[in-house]
């Protein structure tokens, strides 16, 4: 792909991300035969610049353009799907706020390959078009309606939470909804000024969550992303419970209650060896895809699953909505702990973790190192060294300059040993 990566188009604005780009992609929009466009931002300071620029195309090539501002990206999927239009999501994510990125959606679903080719073929080409100019529409009821569908869920809590917005999107949904579960809720990174979005705060940077839960003497806290489509959590030592934990109890829990189709649940490659044998010894088969929600949603949905995601805290559940979202999934997680008079490390006492190490390694040139023979033979290696009682993972970032390095073995001793020996083979490809 010459723009689409991973997820949508990513890059820094005037540069990558530039008005012609944007202005084009809003044009190849016509491409999808839908008439309506639904778009929607974080809290980036680039925001209004590419989401005008973008309704511009869309609006030269006759679409009509909803414009919906600031809210999180499950919430543009939710009315994309809901109308039945295509749905744009400018957005970066958990990236700092000197990026961003765009995400396509038709009908609340990410786009095909294929209609990703035409669009990209349409922007470097752009079809003729004669007709009528299209109409932009200030939506200001498209939050109201995800918040409508978000507190249908009814979920009432007696603990204390603390929520961290990551001064992104969640923002201007997150204190609502929980206002509603809560009477004790403790808010933080709820300020965006286009800045300080996942600036030292968020699912990326719990250091922050932690300080605030242990200060105000929280029992749980929840930390979400930029977009507001991961969440991550923190018990009310501030001890991390990462996306892997959170669908093993919520896999655990359907599974107490009959709820859990097939009795699978879908994790990545990423998920911990500790985990994964405490859910086969339960009776719940586990099912690794690649990383990538893709592969994870694609899992899901082709075999009417109940729960997955990843470590990241990406986490769907099908059954209450198509797509990833961090206020969704803590809703459940609270009503999980409601109603089963538990912690959070009730759940999670019998398990043991392996030990692990993620080191991202910046490079020039990602294509060298994921060919480099004598990384992957030492990586095989090291697996017959271990008996295959481990995970060794080098994945390169798609959308980063960042090779990803993961070791996964039983004691903190191995994982150093062995994550030492492969970053440093990596650097040394880069010389």
């Amino acid at each position: 792909m010459k723009y689409f990566g991973t997820d949508g188009i990513r890059g820094i604005p005037n540069k990558k991300l530039t008005i012609e780009l944007v202005t084009r992609l809003g044009m190849a929009l016509k491409s999808l035969d839908i008439n309506d466009v639904i778009i929607a931002c974080d809290t980036r300071v680039s925001k209004d610049m590419l989401a005008f620029g973008l309704a511009s195309g869309a609006l030269s090539r006759g679409l009509t353009v909803h414009f919906a501002g600031v809210m999180p990206t499950p919430a543009l999927i939710y009315n994309s799907h809901l109308k039945k239009c295509i749905g744009i999501m400018i957005t970066a994510s958990h990236n700092p706020y000197t990026d961003n990125g765009i995400k396509v959606l038709n009908k609340g679903i990410k786009l095909t390959e294929d209609e990703e080719l035409m669009i990209e073929s349409l922007i470097d080409n752009p079809a003729d078009y004669n007709g009528e100019i299209g109409k932009l529409i200030f939506d200001n009821e498209a939050k109201d309606r995800y918040l409508e569908f978000i507190n249908s869920k009814n979920v009432k809590s007696s603990l204390k939470v603390c929520i961290d917005c990551a001064n992104g999107a969640t923002s201007t949904t997150a204190p609502l909804i929980f206002n509603n579960v809560t009477n004790k809720l403790v808010i933080c990174a709820n300020e965006p000024d286009g800045y300080n979005i996942n600036n030292g705060v968020g699912s990326t940077h719990l250091d922050y969550l932690k300080q605030h839960v242990l200060d105000n003497k929280c029992d749980i806290g929840f930390a979400f992303d930029g977009d507001g489509d991961r969440v991550l959590c923190v018990n009310k030592d501030g001890k991390i419970i990462d996306g892997d934990m959170l669908i093993f109890i919520l896999a655990k829990y359907l599974k107490l209650n009959n709820k859990l189709n097939q009795n699978k649940v879908v994790l990545t490659i990423m998920s911990n060896l500790g985990l994964i044998d405490n859910l086969r010894q339960s009776g719940i088969e586990v099912v690794e895809t690649n990383v990538g929600d893709k592969y994870v949603v694609r899992e899901l949905l082709g075999n009417n699953l109940s729960v997955g995601g990843e470590n990241s805290g990406h986490i769907i559940m099908p059954q209450e909505l198509h797509t990833g979202d961090g206020v969704l999934v803590a809703l459940m997680i609270l009503k999980v702990l409601e109603e089963t008079n538990t912690t959070i490390d009730d759940w999670l006492k019998d398990v043991e973790m392996y030990s692990d190490s993620l080191v991202n390694i910046r490079v020039e040139d990602r294509n060298r190192v994921m060919n480099n023979d004598k990384l992957f033979n030492r990586i095989e290696e090291i697996k017959k060294e271990l008996n295959n009682d481990c995970k060794i993972i080098v994945r390169a970032s798609g959308t980063e300059d960042l090779i990803r390095v993961t070791v996964m073995a039983k004691t903190e001793e191995l994982v150093k040993k062995y994550s030492n020996e492969l970053v440093s083979i990596v650097k040394e490809s880069q010389i």
